[in-house]
Formats: C-alpha cells, sequence, structure tokens
C-alpha cells in the first residue's frame, strides 16, 4: 500500500500499477475581467526521453489544439535547483487573447508542470504570480 497526503488527509492504494498524474487548480478573478488560472501537474517522466523532448511534444499538442497558438518566449532556467524549461505563448479562446506561461521540470522521476492562463492584458501580473510561486518552489526528496 501506498499512503497519499493532501491538505485534508491522507488515503491508501493498493499496489496494483496507478500512475500518479495529480493536477492542482487555482484561479482568482481579475478585477479588470477575467481570471487568472494556475495550475501544477504532476506525471511520471516518460523514459528515455529528455526534459526538452517532453515540452516540444507537449508545445506541438497545445498547438494543434489551440485557435491562433503562437510561442511568444522559451527560456532555460532553473528552479529549486533543478533545470527548467519555460514557455510563453499565446492562443484564442472565444475572441479573447490569452497569455499562457509554463515552467516544466524534471526532478525525482517526474515532469512538473507550472502553468499559468491569463488575459493578454494581465500578462505582467501573471508573470509576477508566476514568479513568485517558482522561487518559493522547494522539491521534496523521492515522489
Amino acid at each position: 500500500m501506498t499512503t497519499y497526503h493532501t491538505n485534508e488527509g491522507s488515503f491508501e492504494l493498493p499496489e496494483v500499477g496507478f500512475a500518479d498524474r495529480t493536477v492542482h487548480l487555482f484561479e482568482v478573478p481579475l478585477d479588470e475581467g477575467g481570471e487568472l488560472a494556475f495550475i501544477v501537474c504532476r506525471t511520471p517522466m516518460p523514459e528515455g526521453k529528455s526534459l526538452r523532448e517532453v515540452v516540444l511534444a507537449h508545445v506541438a499538442h497545445e498547438a494543434k489544439q489551440l485557435g491562433g497558438f503562437k510561442i511568444l518566449a522559451e527560456e532555460e532556467r532553473t528552479w529549486a535547483g533543478v533545470p527548467a524549461l519555460e514557455v510563453a505563448s499565446r492562443w484564442r479562446s472565444e475572441g479573447a487573447v490569452v497569455y499562457q506561461r509554463q515552467a516544466h521540470l524534471a526532478a525525482n522521476g517526474l515532469w512538473i508542470l507550472f502553468g499559468l492562463n491569463a488575459p493578454l492584458e494581465a500578462r505582467a501580473a501573471g508573470d509576477a504570480i508566476l514568479d513568485r510561486v517558482l522561487s518559493s518552489f522547494r522539491l521534496h526528496d523521492g515522489p
């Protein structure tokens, strides 16, 4: 049995091959309208793939799924002492332009994605929030 802990409690899962693909989603309405969404996803790192390969495949998938998708910037960084690849992009949804910034990390056998979506007009506020979250992120030992 594997014990999982959440903010609300803990539970045990039988050892039957579950893959942990945890997703956390946080949303906040913006004063100027729209909302800012912050997401954290974790999934096992695909075997034999580099972080760059995983991120490029992820971005290519999004480019096919999201109308008007365009990469605005890509940057290699270090967060929590591990290499990270950040991608900023924009896309269209229901006539509005959405700004998206993602930070991808590979650590402890996991691919961890921190993402932020906001109206393009709220880009600076969104970047400030994501930078603050990432600068506070600390890795624990093991998955």
